[in-house]
């Protein structure tokens, strides 16, 4: 073994990590109230420890500690930090573990190893390269424990080629990577999406025969990640593996599996699994009945979805908000609202408080019937109970009230989202001022429209498109073909969406010189007229009989693979009833 090279080896780190970040300093000591009894003996404070609740806790029960004769044993601390820890409370622990060494107390490679973990749980591995140099510096030797929490940390951060490297070493440095070194490694490679890498550290092991090498929590993750890639038979393939090797899945592996077969509609291979994990008494969890009843209430098998959250409450397990939203998402997408509410009804009195998700669904569903009352109702219960609406529930009421005749009233709630702090996005403005403009609104629509570019809203082609297809719908032609001229200016480049309407907007009003030029400036502009343009402008030249040109142009449709829609047939079975002559022609295009 390498030991005595290990602090060689490490200096790097540690110079490095010293060079960009500084030498820690210790605080300053901390202030507790004091009013807390006396602790008189160890299994007390043992049983405190256990017991704590929170960080004010932790902090005066440390104080208390600290006013002990003789001092608690570091094993004490230890356990005091790691309670902290749990608490997520990463900073304090530091700050407390600094101050305690400040009285020179005996340090040993546990509290370090804490002091590590706390820094790679807030991102600053390189500083818990620090620590390892510190504990060279000191005469302790770091365990697996230390390098794992730093190739885990390395991992969160991003850096897994840097872990990967570091794992490599690991050897050189005299330690024998475990399956926790090899977990944290998969788990960073698949959470950025290298499955195939995660995979390869899995037979790189095999041909080390590192021992233990992979266990159960590696593989679920592996097999997670495949499915989530879309190889849910490369997963089965894997899973079949782990139990041929003897290591035994777990609940998590299941769900995975479960998951990924419910993704893809693989219904029997699904059932199949929850069978055989309940023969291996792997019961079923709320994980596995919200995994089948969300995938069973997106394929529209919402009687399905209904037995499997009926079996799951008698089987004493509680459903959890992800359960009751997918249900009621399921009612709402088939115009169940009745049903929808009845499962919030039954949400509420289980005691799952209902969240953002599970209102906007039910005011999806409402605006999608048309009942606006109802969605307001729902509305106004969400804003009480200190709920934000998220962008999507502001877009679905807008344009419910738009949809039933009222959209005064979602200009109205256009402007009540800044109220709430909240800043209409491209897709609210287009619901709004397509919903104005449908409903013969194109004067407020347009005073909208100009307000938002006033305000230096960063509109899109999509919007400028929509609102030149109101003007020319509402008959203000030259209000479109001004907007349309100022697009290069604007730094936006027409469509050919944008193009179909203008040419669309110049036949209407019988311009088709102005339509036939702008159709050939489009294909110059490297913009090509798909089949909806020529379509458009074939019913223009019809309609103003214009039969040689329309002959021309129904050629090209032909020519380029397109073919003739619905209106442009019926304008030709029109014009034929009329003239007969045209009528073989006619045939042979279409």
């Amino acid at each position: 073994m390498l030991r005595s090279s290990t602090r060689t080896s490490l200096r790097f780190f540690w110079q490095q990590s010293q060079s960009q970040f500084g030498t820690l300093s210790h605080p300053k000591p901390f202030i507790f109230p004091t009013h807390i009894d006396a602790i008189k003996d160890r299994p007390l404070l043992v049983d405190s420890i256990r017991n704590l609740q929170n960080l004010d806790s932790a902090l005066h029960l440390f104080d208390k500690m600290l006013s002990m004769n003789p001092l608690p044993c570091v094993n004490d601390f230890n356990f005091l930090f790691s309670s902290i820890v749990k608490m997520k409370h990463y900073t304090a622990a530091i700050s407390l573990i600094k101050y305690l060494f400040s009285l020179r107390l005996k340090s040993d490679v546990y509290i370090l190893n804490i002091v590590v973990n706390c820094l790679c749980r807030l991102n600053h591995t390189p500083f818990a390269f620090s620590v390892v140099g510190m504990m060279f510096k000191i005469g302790l030797e770091p365990d697996v424990v230390t390098f794992n929490t730093i190739v885990n940390g390395l991992c969160i951060e991003g850096n897994v080629d840097y872990a990967i490297w570091f794992l490599d070493h690991m050897d050189y440095l005299g330690y024998q990577p475990d399956s926790h070194t090899f977990g944290a490694i998969i788990n960073g490679l698949c959470k950025t999406g290298n499955t195939p890498a995660a995979i390869a550290i899995l037979r790189n092991t095999e041909t080390r025969n590192c021992k233990p090498s992979v266990n159960v929590v590696g593989y679920s993750t592996i097999v997670d990640s495949l499915c989530k890639d879309g190889l849910v038979s490369e997963a089965l393939s894997l899973f079949s593996e782990m139990t041929t090797k003897g290591i035994q899945p777990n609940t998590i592996t299941y769900n995975c599996l479960i998951q990924g077969l419910c993704t893809f509609s693989r219904w029997q291979e699904a059932v199949s699994l929850l069978r055989e994990r309940k023969q291996k008494g792997i019961v079923p969890d709320t994980h596995t009945f919200t995994i089948l009843v969300d995938a069973l209430c997106k394929e529209g098998k919402i009687s399905s979805a209904r037995a499997i959250l009926g079996q799951m409450l008698r089987m004493g397990e509680e459903p959890n908000v992800v359960t009751y939203n997918s249900m009621i998402a399921g009612y709402c997408f088939l115009s169940q609202m009745e049903e929808a509410m009845k499962v919030f009804d039954l949400m509420v009195h289980k005691g799952c408080l209902p969240n953002v998700t599970t209102y906007a669904s039910l005011i999806h569903g409402w605006c999608k019937i048309k009942r606006i009352d109802r969605a307001i109702y729902l509305l106004d219960e969400m804003i009480n109970k200190g709920l934000n609406m998220n962008d999507s529930t502001w877009n679905t009421l807008i344009g419910g009230f738009c949809r039933v005749g009222k959209p005064l009233a979602a200009k109205e709630l256009f402007f009540t989202m800044h109220k709430f702090g909240q800043h209409p996005n491209l897709q609210t403005c287009g619901i709004l001022l397509d919903g104005l403009f449908k409903c013969h609104l194109s004067s407020d629509a347009i005073s909208l429209f100009r307000e938002m570019e006033k305000n230096n809203l960063d509109l899109d082609i999509v919007i400028y498109s929509l609102v030149m297809n109101g003007m020319c719908q509402a008959g203000k032609l030259n209000d479109a073909r001004e907007l349309f001229s100022c697009l290069p200016a604007k730094g936006l480049k027409p469509d050919v969406y944008t193009y179909t309407i203008m040419i669309q907007g110049l036949c209407r009003e019988g311009l088709l010189v102005n339509a036939e030029e702008l159709l050939v400036n489009m294909e110059e502009d490297g913009c090509l007229p798909n089949s909806c343009t020529y379509n458009v402008f074939v019913q223009g030249l019809l309609r103003q009989n214009d039969v040689l040109k329309s002959i021309k142009y129904l050629q090209i449709i032909k020519d380029k693979g397109f073919s003739a829609d619905a209106t442009t047939v019926k304008l030709l079975i029109d014009y034929c009833s009329v003239h007969n002559a045209f009528q073989e022609f006619v045939q042979k295009i279409i």
